[in-house]
């Protein structure tokens, strides 16, 4: 009995370590920011994604210059379109199913924490998944329907407890049923 014991506190130990890393990891976070050179709401954003990026390490901001970079404008108008919106001005960031335009930097804040403790859809995914008509409401307020990283881990790491004190009874009750042969 006092093998199994052993066996079952060192398995669970096991079976449970990698899950207190997996809760402290972040979720990597792509940020899709187009700005116009001399836009100064443009240059205040920037500097914003600088700092927020060193809060977030995860956070990944893609930059991209619209008024004399003819590529940067189709991409713009692609990643408008596959969100269901309009290229009207900048700066403009997307972000998962989220589009922000102007000097919003509660919500780009918001959309970057909540982004960092679930799975978001990397805006350069929804232009390769886009079949010409908005998927901008593919979540519900803004939230992404994918799941949880965190939550998906704990819920593997309860399947597999359950497995080891199945095959734990499983073995204690053999051993007893031996012993009374």
């Amino acid at each position: 009995m006092q093998f199994f014991k052993k066996f079952f506190l060192l398995a669970s130990f096991l079976l449970l370590l990698p899950a207190f890393g997996f809760a402290q990891n972040s979720n990597p976070i792509d940020l899709y920011f187009f700005e116009g050179q001399g836009c100064p709401h443009c240059a205040k954003m920037k500097s914003y994604l600088e700092g927020l990026k060193n809060d977030y390490p995860d956070l990944k901001v893609y930059d991209f210059e619209v008024y004399f970079n003819a590529e940067n404008q189709a991409l713009f108008r692609k990643m408008a379109e596959a969100y269901g919106t309009d290229t009207s001005g900048v700066p403009t960031i997307f972000i998962d199913n989220e589009v922000i335009v102007g000097e919003n930097f509660e919500k780009v804040k918001n959309a970057v924490e909540r982004c960092s403790k679930e799975v978001c859809v990397s805006p350069m995914d929804k232009i390769e998944n886009f079949n010409g008509t908005s998927n901008a409401n593919v979540s519900i307020d803004g939230y992404s329907s994918m799941p949880n990283k965190f939550n998906e881990t704990v819920g593997w790491v309860i399947i597999g407890v359950l497995i080891l004190a199945g095959i734990f009874l499983l073995f204690y009750f053999l051993k007893k049923k031996a012993k009374k042969l």
